[in-house]
């Protein structure tokens, strides 16, 4: 039997073993639970301020604080359980996760299956929050057949309480594309993707706008896939739903067209300057719109600009922009042009991206430090950190791609500015053994 395959039995058995050990207590903890009015109420007393700091401390990702309150929580119920206990167990075992300790994790989050189980069936909801607890933190620990195990577990819950097509099991498609990119099954987790979208559709009809959202996390997808093509697609799909919904010059319109207008100059620069004119046309028409829709669009104006070498007209879209966003007293316009962005940067293809095996892989890095001119140029280029030792075969080629890149400057009260010794970062994918390797074949990215 495959190695995979022991793995997910081996899931299964913990879990088995888990609800038998559930099943044999039941009898005392139902009695426990049934005299719960002539119990000391003492611990129980405490548990609520234990929650809540608890909680304060998880909002705050202090972890390593949140795990006394936690554990505390879970052991104040030791003669006498709260309704909530599975819930407690579950958020002790996500504490555990992470903070690294991913075995107490897991005896955490099948001790809450189990407790759910007992109390409300195999078939509770209340069984979906420690399912995907668990298979997370399997994920976490590389162990992809039985995040996998556990996930189809908890859709089979899913579908049998909310539907077939339930768009609520969207969550756990998505942990499950990311098992099946751990195994290095990129064809799966495509197909998982689009099965949330399909699943909406369903749902909700193809044309209405609820649909909207799946479409823009597809395309999300494809994008970090590197398949432009296949996002430019959803936001099309989305484009055409708000013509048919709202007429052609909605303000609606606005969103897809800034997300169509950056694959082309990803993809292009700018040759093909369609979905440009009909941004620009769009925000003409509603000048009034919401001032954080018109400034977004009107940045995406002034990055088409960089890119066709315009600065001056850059230079006045980047100010409108800035003024537009500052209508808005709750919005981060300074944080929006804090630093450069890439706009048309693309990574050099590697064996990951061309799908060339089907396997696992891992993530590595490599990161550069650079001069960027307040029209977008960059200078100065070169690598400081990359994964490994020796130097990566395909350095230069990173180098001269990042050369090559237009950015969107830092603005600073509405002007772009030069900003020196910027990070960048890229993150990509190798496969594991060709890591051990360092293969020529394998640049250190993504």
């Amino acid at each position: 039997m495959p190695s995979s395959a022991l793995a997910a039995l081996a899931a299964l058995a913990a879990l088995t073993l888990a609800r038998g050990l559930t099943a044999q207590s039941a009898d005392t903890t139902l009695t426990t639970a049934e005299s719960a009015d002539a119990a000391p109420s003492g611990e129980l007393a405490k548990l609520p301020a234990a929650r809540r700091y608890r909680d304060a401390m998880i909002d705050s990702r202090d972890f390593s604080t949140a795990l006394k309150p936690a554990t505390e929580a879970v052991s104040m119920q030791e003669k006498t359980r709260d309704a909530n206990y599975w819930d407690d167990l579950t958020t002790l075992a996500r504490v555990q996760a992470e903070l690294g300790q991913l075995d107490k994790a897991e005896m955490s989050y099948l001790a809450a299956i189990a407790a759910v189980e007992a109390a409300g069936g195999e078939f509770s909801l209340d069984l979906l929050s420690p399912y995907r607890g668990l298979a997370r933190s399997y994920i976490r620990g590389g162990r992809y057949p039985e995040a996998i195990t556990t996930l189809q577990t908890a859709r089979e819950v899913s579908q049998r309480n909310l539907g077939l097509f339930n768009v609520e099991q969207s969550p756990l498609l998505d942990d499950l594309t990311t098992a099946y990119l751990g195994l290095g099954d990129t064809r799966e987790a495509q197909r998982l993707q689009i099965e949330l979208v399909d699943n909406a559709i369903k749902r909700y009809g193809e044309t209405d706008q609820r649909v909207i959202p799946f479409r823009y996390h597809l395309a999300d997808y494809y994008e970090r896939s590197r398949l432009p093509d296949s996002a430019r697609e959803q936001y099309t799909a989305v484009l055409k739903t708000q013509e048919s919904l709202l007429g052609p010059s909605h303000p609606a319109l606005l969103a897809p067209l800034r997300e169509l207008v950056h694959l082309d100059l990803l993809t292009d620069q700018t040759a093909h300057p369609e979905a440009h004119a009909r941004l620009v046309s769009v925000l003409e028409q509603n000048p009034d719109t919401d001032p954080v829709e018109r400034g977004l669009a009107l940045a995406t104006l002034g990055d088409w600009a960089i890119v066709a070498g315009d600065t001056d007209a850059a230079r006045a879209y980047y100010q409108q922009a800035w003024a537009a966003l500052s209508k808005k007293t709750d919005f981060d316009v300074a944080g929006v042009f804090a630093k450069p962005e890439m706009i048309d940067f693309v990574a050099p293809l590697n064996s990951v991206d061309r799908g060339e095996k089907r396997k696992p892989y891992a993530w590595a890095e490599i990161e550069f430090q650079l001069d960027v001119a307040a029209d977008g140029s960059p200078s100065n280029v070169h690598v400081v950190h990359h994964e490994g030792a020796q130097r990566l075969p395909q350095e230069s080629v990173y180098s001269r791609r990042v050369r090559e890149t237009h950015f969107r400057p830092r603005v600073v009260a509405g002007e772009p500015v030069a900003t020196d010794d910027v990070k960048f970062t890229h993150y990509f994918r190798v496969y594991v053994d060709d890591k051990k390797r360092k293969s020529a074949d394998v640049p250190n990215t993504g």
